[in-house]
């Protein structure tokens, strides 16, 4: 039985979609709905609130804030040598305002900085292979930061502008990944970063 050759066209292109890997297509750029934000993104945006609460006496603001850092069980990061804000903030809410829970201590470490215009800032972190890596950057200042991170054999795993400074991935493998800020900005800037 001879079938038509357009009906051949189309079982050869069939089959040979079938043997074809699928091809990655860029969704049509929509509004989309806001995301709710992942615990580093909440951490992040706490250490900033209460670095501002802090700056302005709210202390109803500043126990806010840290209630959200001690409910993540956030800490400062592993190596980190830099001055923790936490405690200090701490002793300045008062004890009638209710002293902030104590979180897990498997939570998301953080760390802050300050980088010149036009430098960056840098630092190693070991992930698990398997398990989400998420990191999630601030700039106290508003001002243009960005995130670079980069793997063992100096690739990049993540860019994120300064727009969207936050990082998420599930590594392949353990291994030590590079961590970068830099500062794209005209003048110093200060920064929070929190690694979940």
């Amino acid at each position: 039985m001879n079938a038509p050759r357009s009906a051949l066209n189309v079982l050869a292109g069939a089959a040979l979609l079938v043997g074809t890997p699928a091809l990655c297509v860029p969704a049509p750029v929509s509004a989309a709905p806001a995301l709710t934000p992942s615990r580093d993104e909440r951490v992040v945006q706490a250490l900033l609130a209460a670095q501002e609460a802090a700056g302005s006496a709210d202390a109803a603001a500043l126990g806010d804030a840290l209630r959200v850092i001690d409910r993540s069980g956030a800490r400062p990061m592993e190596g980190w040598t830099g001055a923790d804000p936490v405690p200090a903030w701490r002793a300045l809410v008062p004890a009638a305002a209710g002293s902030p829970l104590r979180g897990s201590p498997l939570g998301p470490g953080y760390r802050s900085g300050q980088i010149g215009a036009g430098k960056s800032d840098s630092f190693q972190q070991v992930f698990l292979s398997g398990r989400k890596a998420s990191i999630a950057l601030s700039a106290v200042g508003g001002e243009p930061l960005s995130l670079r991170v980069v793997d063992a054999d100096h690739k990049p795993v993540c860019l994120a502008d300064a727009q969207r400074r936050a990082c998420r991935w599930v590594p392949v493998f353990t291994q030590r990944y590079l961590i970068e800020v830099r500062n794209g900005g005209q003048s110093q800037a200060n920064y929070f970063l929190v690694v979940d």
